[in-house]
């Protein structure tokens, strides 16, 4: 709903109105004692999560352009797993020294910066009537992609700077340009006096067609019959459940087998959460890169590492420094999973929008193709505690660290054909890539 919401109007109003909503719910969850209350808060916030998600990962997509975008889906989910990695180290020195409210009124204090932030933002549709007026052509060239050639011209060229450096919404107004019916024809063209009547009938029922597509087959339709887009959403759900996963059974695993209080369970995830400060540096690697190849290492660098942490079951020194290592290299490689597949979505949409100019329109749909995102970031969230907490309650530690290894791997087959744009359409750095 958030991303239907955010493809037809402002993206920044539910963007803002997200963030009152979980304000709201904190407020209500600080003062709640009873179970039921406590529940439906924690579905209020959960609802705001997926507004500011979905809105914020559009305003994202709209500002970049398309070779920056694995850099700055870095930086954003790098907060985002420094933020949830971090939080219980915090939470648990806050309330050892000053109590309960003490952690709501960080809480509090993060959320008036981020209300002073959103206040203040300009989106680049609004920010553009501000800048300079620019002719259509300067520093703009236009080239075919691939599919182009393979299509024998038929598809529009991709606009290209020579910065390469166009945002998402002007390849996108571009290509929908280039697919609007023109109301007058010349002589020289196809649908001139002299065209036969039969030409003009069928391209008339080919525009009404179009028309049709346009207003009785949804966006999400689309997005979701595209094996590329599969691919991410069910790698970002993997990163997800395995990141909530350890964020449930590390701290009851280290206080069973090393004996350490609150504050030494929260200080371990420095380990796995320091590594996500260097988030706009693994997703400048899927820029230059791909999508694919990074995205994969980073699956390998997990799965290895969370199988060696089964080796971590004594109150040794030696078994607290081996699961910190391997924490720290396990962390690196879940930066690497997420930022590149984030990218890739971004990538596929605007593929699907060149294919589907009618359909998709001027502004896309980013944020309906990362409303799933945020769906699968959600149900990975639910799904890694259940999962990982009742595996390590009914058997042991190495068999649970070694059932999120092969969970961790399960994702990988379907990035190898399809993230990119498919198996041998290159390293997937060209936006209009194919495989969908």
């Amino acid at each position: 709903i958030a991303g239907w919401f955010a493809d037809r109007g402002s993206r920044s109003t539910p963007f803002l109105w997200g963030l009152i909503l979980a304000i709201i719910s904190t407020v209500v969850f600080c003062f709640a004692r009873a179970p039921g209350l406590l529940v439906l808060d924690r579905v209020l916030q959960g609802l705001a999560a997926s507004v500011i998600y979905t809105a914020g990962l559009a305003l994202v997509a709209d500002a970049v352009g398309a070779d920056e975008i694995g850099a700055w889906m870095g930086f954003v989910f790098s907060g985002n797993t420094f933020g949830l990695l971090i939080s219980p180290f915090l939470a648990g020195i806050v309330y050892d020294h000053a109590g309960y409210y003490a952690v709501f009124g960080v809480c509090f204090g993060v959320f008036g910066i981020d209300l002073l932030l959103r206040a203040f933002m300009i989106e680049k549709r609004e920010a553009v009537k501000y800048l300079p007026e620019k002719h259509e052509h300067d520093d703009i060239t236009y080239q075919h992609t691939p599919q182009t050639e393979q299509a024998g011209g038929n598809t529009p060229a991709v606009p290209r700077s020579n910065s390469n450096n166009i945002s998402a919404e002007e390849r996108l107004e571009h290509n929908s340009k280039q697919h609007e019916p023109h109301a007058k024809t010349d002589p020289g063209s196809p649908l001139s006096e002299t065209t036969p009547l039969l030409t003009r009938t069928l391209t008339s029922t080919s525009t009404a067609t179009k028309a049709y597509i346009s207003h009785h087959i949804p966006k999400l339709a689309i997005l979701a019959r595209s094996p590329r887009l599969i691919a991410a959403i069910y790698g970002c759900l993997t990163h997800t459940m395995l990141l909530a996963s350890i964020d449930s059974i590390l701290p009851l695993f280290v206080k069973r087998t090393f004996d350490w209080t609150a504050t030494g369970a929260g200080t371990i995830f420095l380990t796995i959460s320091c590594p996500s400060l260097f988030g706009t540096v693994f997703g400048a690697l899927a820029d230059r890169f791909g999508s694919r190849v990074v995205s994969l290492s980073g699956m390998g660098l997990t799965t290895l590492n969370l199988g060696l942490m089964g080796l971590c079951r004594e109150n040794e020194l030696r078994d607290k420094v081996l699961l910190c290592v391997f924490l720290v290299l396990a962390g690196i490689g879940l930066n690497l999973i997420l930022a590149p597949l984030a990218a890739d979505v971004f990538a596929t949409v605007d593929a699907l929008a060149a294919s589907h100019p009618t359909v998709f329109g001027q502004k896309g749909a980013y944020a309906s193709a990362y409303s799933l995102m945020t769906g699968a970031l959600g149900l990975g969230t639910a799904l890694g505690p259940i999962l990982a907490g009742s595996m390590y309650a009914n058997t042991n530690w190495p068999t649970t660290v070694g059932f999120l290894a092969i969970l961790c791997a399960l994702p990988s087959v379907g990035v190898f054909f399809y993230t990119g744009g498919g198996v041998g359409r290159g390293l997937g750095r060209s936006v209009g890539a194919g495989g969908d």
